[in-house]
């Protein structure tokens, strides 16, 4: 994936794949469900204002690092609001200047929590400010190496892990909802990181009522023991109110 840009996952070559292996209205029906998204690729750009996994916050003096059962959490990765928004014009409602700060507990140990949110995670948004933890904190360590991203806006479809899938089409094609897939990825990248969009893995947990916010996949040099990928996960509703308190996190194991 190259620079900041809209090339790959040519949306007319997604319609006429799906059009040509799906009845009219099944693939009506299937193509209203693509979502617009963000696909990152680890990068070697050094940016103060790109997206990044792990590193130190760029953050204002009144940031409070978030701490889970007594102890700071991990920064695993900060996404560039303003780049978001220019990639995703309208379809992203959050905030269009700043950064998103997704946490983790230290040792993805913390049971979700049954009420709003997830005591394990923590997505904060932060405006605009300069480099570096603010004085006054004693945030912990970064467990992550700073690893910019390379941001391209890219569709997203939903695999047959999706209920919305099954609904779309009927449950009784699974192999030509196979031939498709396996045709759409001649032409849809896969991306290690996403932003938006539908979930990449079958194996994830998916958290009721919730979609994909942010999904991130194990890279060289980070350490999640025996975790293949971390996901964050939002409402429908909340993702159009910009409301993040009822964010939760689901991981694979391999």
């Amino acid at each position: 994936m190259g620079s900041e840009g809209r090339e790959p996952g040519d949306r007319s070559a997604i319609d006429q794949i799906v059009r040509t292996r799906l009845g009219v209205d099944a693939a009506e029906r299937f193509l209203s469900l693509v979502r617009p998204s963000v696909g990152f690729s680890a990068g070697k750009r050094s940016s103060e204002s790109g997206s990044v996994i792990g590193g130190l916050p760029v953050t204002t003096e009144s940031f409070a690092w978030p701490r889970c059962r007594g102890r700071p959490m991990v920064l695993l990765a900060q996404i560039d609001c303003g780049q978001a928004a220019r990639l995703l014009g309208g379809h992203w409602t959050l905030p269009d200047h700043g950064h998103l700060f997704f946490f983790h507990d230290d040792d993805f140990a913390a049971e979700p929590a049954p009420g709003l949110g997830d005591d394990g995670c923590r997505v904060l948004h932060v405006a605009a400010g300069t480099g570096g933890p603010p004085e006054g904190h004693a945030p912990a360590p970064p467990s992550l190496p700073a690893l910019p991203l390379e941001a391209c806006a890219l569709p997203s479809v939903p695999t047959l892990a999706d209920a919305e899938t099954g609904c779309a089409v009927g449950d009784d094609v699974i192999a030509l909802l196979i031939d498709l897939a396996e045709a759409l990825s001649a032409v849809l990248p896969a991306p290690r990181h996403r932003l938006l969009g539908w979930c990449d893995s079958w194996d994830t947990p998916r958290p009721e009522g919730h979609r994909p916010l942010l999904q991130l996949e194990v890279e060289a040099g980070t350490s999640w023991g025996e975790i293949v990928n971390v996901s964050f996960w939002i409402r429908d509703e909340d993702l159009r109110a910009a409301d993040l308190r009822g964010v939760r996190r689901s991981y694979e194991v391999a």
